[in-house]
């Protein structure tokens, strides 16, 4: 059995991949536990306060579970929270493989954090590229899968974010979910259009409520944009790993978001904008730019613990949606 590496967000996994170990999404696999507050409480029964990010306990609690054999730990890019938890982590006896996302995406700079990547897998770098080569079919076909989403309305707004959410590790298997892929593109592409009267964005990290998605489509709007889990599918041809990381726009400043939302957005024909914003995250603060400079309506909705809508946030967002209406 090769050797399980979680990840807290997406880094390079065709690197873990060429190494032959299998990488692991431990936010998708918090999600899917079945009891969630159980690994919470395991967590604060461990010392995390309850004002910590539930993510960040989810995946100390999902690691404590057994779930995989190291964990690469992103220093610089993601959540702050990240350099603590590495911390408790190696205290707890877990290996950590350091990964550092640099402060801005120049080839020089993202070439020498894969390259320190790679190193501390024992592999090539040209490993690695063989294996996004190899990537690059199904990597186009979840292109593919977005655009049936927002250009023909063939697929839900549930189906296109947990498509493009597992794209940060393909489920620990490329191949067994290529075939899963084919198979529910064959069927997506078969469905009449749906007929729905808004457009959404949903922005920021992926949300943690369970009945988003169902409550918006039974309001009338489907997502036709998801852009943190498009960045993870790499949507973009690139010549090589480098570049890939270089136009991934996630671990940067919003400059660089922001100028792939003001691409998208007309493009998608997006009536407004929801941006995700997690509980005691940095994140929240980006807020304030979004809302200033986004050529639509944005909503910032918070979440913390998974769950259903609470009753503030369902409130608020049916008065954007009835705004947006």
């Amino acid at each position: 059995m090769s050797k399980r590496i979680g990840i807290t967000t997406t880094v390079p996994h065709e690197i873990i991949v060429a190494a032959g170990c299998t990488p692991v999404d431990l936010n998708n696999l918090f999600l899917a536990e079945f009891d969630r507050a159980r690994l919470l409480d395991l967590a604060e029964a461990e010392g995390f306060p309850p004002g910590v990010c539930a993510w960040i306990k989810g995946i100390y609690a999902a690691v404590r579970t057994g779930a995989v054999d190291a964990v690469v730990t992103v220093l610089s890019g993601d959540c702050s929270n990240t350099r603590a938890l590495a911390e408790v982590l190696r205290h707890r006896g877990v290996e950590t493989i350091p990964f550092t996302f640099p402060s801005a995406p120049e080839a020089p700079a993202v070439a020498a954090a894969l390259a320190d990547f790679a190193e501390r897998l024992g592999v090539t770098l040209a490993a690695a590229e063989e294996v996004r080569r190899g990537w690059a079919p199904l990597r186009a076909r979840l292109v593919e899968l977005d655009r049936l989403a927002w250009d023909e309305g063939r697929i839900t707004s549930r189906e296109l974010h947990t498509w493009l959410v597992s794209a940060s590790d393909f489920e620990g298997d490329a191949d067994a979910f290529g075939r899963r892929l084919d198979e529910f593109l064959r069927e997506a592409r078969e469905r009449p259009p749906a007929k729905f009267r808004l457009r959404a964005a949903l922005l920021g990290v992926p949300p943690i409520f369970d009945d988003l998605f169902e409550t918006l489509e039974q309001r009338g709007a489907r997502v036709v944009f998801t852009e943190t889990p498009r960045q993870f599918a790499m949507p973009y041809r690139c010549a090589d790993l480098v570049e890939q990381f270089c136009r991934y726009t996630y671990p940067y400043d919003l400059r660089h978001r922001l100028a792939d939302l003001r691409a998208e957005f007309p493009r998608r024909r997006v009536h407004g904008a929801i941006n995700y914003v997690q509980s005691f995250c940095h994140r929240q603060i980006e807020d304030i730019v979004l809302r200033e400079t986004l050529p639509a309506p944005v909503l910032a909705l918070e979440g913390d613990r998974p769950g259903p809508l609470g009753g503030q946030a369902l409130t608020r967002l049916e008065a954007f949606l009835e705004m947006l209406r």
